[in-house]
């Protein structure tokens, strides 16, 4: 260890000591290395930039669980045996598997006649758990009903504020009053402000078991708090279907956006190894760079070499520090071309974001920060190899002599 401190030592000397023709002879690798941190961060902003557009703009992180009706044998549907009920019960177990990641609803649906006053409009009656509000992220004007509303099936709603507005132009006037449909009143305690959920009157999953009649067969619902968590999610998901169900996984059908995500990610890895093998022309070049500036050196301090093979050195200790030597300076080059190259891609984002009106953001990773290591370790083992090679097969008389 002592021998690649001293090692490292000389060569921070030796690049005091040239200051300019090693710039120059490793301005190749510079140029290498920040183009490729720029292709690397410009990747991982574009990539999480496409995962925001699409998470405002698709369902990608939403997952729902149906039992299935039917069974496909010799490409001729056949109807299965046994179709398994998902409720209140199945719905809180799977909650507590799949909490960590994200949140758990349980949903069904049917369009009945309600009735406001003396005015009555054809709606949909939605049936949910207490977390809708999760899912949608949108504004509830009062409240909505809660975990204790659902386990007793309190006569409570919540109306869509395209439903409210049929019967008021002002929806929170609505607040306190009731609505009926199937001869059953129930209580206004919230208006959901989300635009995309029609004329709905949403109530809790007990409440629609209690009083409607020939109800539909629910579903689960789920969202991960991230993308990335949906597979994960999905395996737990199998997994308990696996434990609880004698048929399985085999007896539901789970459907999910994730192959979005996946294309997404390739075509951003295939740009991120395009564009790198083209900058490895550069740090390609840095390498030869490197090794002409170990070459030169040699050729100095060859009377040096001689002397400390005379002394007892080994070829391994020449070989040692001549390769360190060429790490020290590709890692110096590389830290140079990581400022260049941050500092220029966060100019070009500026530079896109002020012209267009799409928010662009670079994204540095550990990712980038460790192939960057690796290149500069790599360009210097590899470069100065043959470099630390002819210096350990100098002969310490020839050397001494040499002049």
């Amino acid at each position: 260890m002592q021998q690649i401190y001293k090692s490292v030592s000389i060569a921070l000397q030796n690049i005091k000591a040239n200051p300019l023709h090693t710039f120059l002879s490793t301005l190749g690798i510079i140029i290498g290395v920040a183009s490729l941190v720029a292709i690397l961060a410009l990747g991982d902003g574009l990539e999480q930039t496409g995962r925001e557009q699409i998470e405002t703009t698709t369902s990608v992180q939403m997952m729902s669980l149906t039992p299935k009706t039917i069974d496909v044998v010799d490409d001729v549907r056949v109807p299965r045996d046994t179709v398994y009920q998902l409720g209140i019960q199945e719905a809180r177990m799977v909650e507590e598997q799949l909490s960590q990641w994200g949140y758990t609803d349980l949903i069904v649906q049917s369009s009945r006649m309600a009735t406001y006053k003396d005015s009555s409009v054809a709606i949909y009656i939605q049936a949910t758990l207490e977390n809708i509000p999760q899912f949608t992220e949108a504004e509830v004007i009062g409240s909505y009903y809660n975990r204790e509303d659902v386990e007793n099936a309190s006569n409570k709603t919540v109306l869509t504020i395209q439903l409210a507005r049929k019967w008021s132009d002002d929806p929170e006037d609505l607040l306190g009053d009731s609505i009926s449909f199937e001869g059953v009143s129930y209580e206004v305690i919230g208006i959901l402000k989300d635009d995309s959920q029609g004329a709905k009157a949403l109530i809790p999953f007990s409440a629609y078991q209690k009083n409607i009649k020939n109800s539909n067969a629910p579903n689960m619902v789920f969202k991960s708090r991230k993308v990335e968590d949906i597979p994960v999610m999905k395996s737990t998901l199998e997994n308990w279907l696996d434990e609880n169900y004698e048929d399985g996984r085999e007896a539901f059908s789970i459907f999910t956006y994730e192959g979005r995500v996946q294309q997404l990610s390739q075509g951003i890895l295939v740009f991120k190894l395009v564009m790198g093998a083209i900058t490895g022309i550069s740090v390609l070049v840095g390498g030869i760079g490197i090794m002409n500036v170990l070459l030169i050196s040699v050729t100095e301090r060859t009377k040096e070499i001689g002397i400390r093979k005379a002394t007892g050195a080994r070829k391994k200790d020449i070989v040692l520090q001549f390769i360190s030597e060429s790490v020290t300076i590709s890692i110096v080059g590389c830290i140079i071309g990581w400022v260049v190259g941050v500092l220029g891609v966060f100019g070009l984002v500026e530079l896109i974001n002020r012209f267009t009106d799409f928010n662009f953001q670079a994204a540095l990773s550990l990712g980038t920060v460790f192939v960057v290591l690796v290149v500069a370790v790599l360009v210097g083992m590899i470069f100065g190899t043959y470099p630390a090679w002819k210096a350990a097969n100098l002969t310490p008389v020839d050397a001494i002599r040499h002049e």
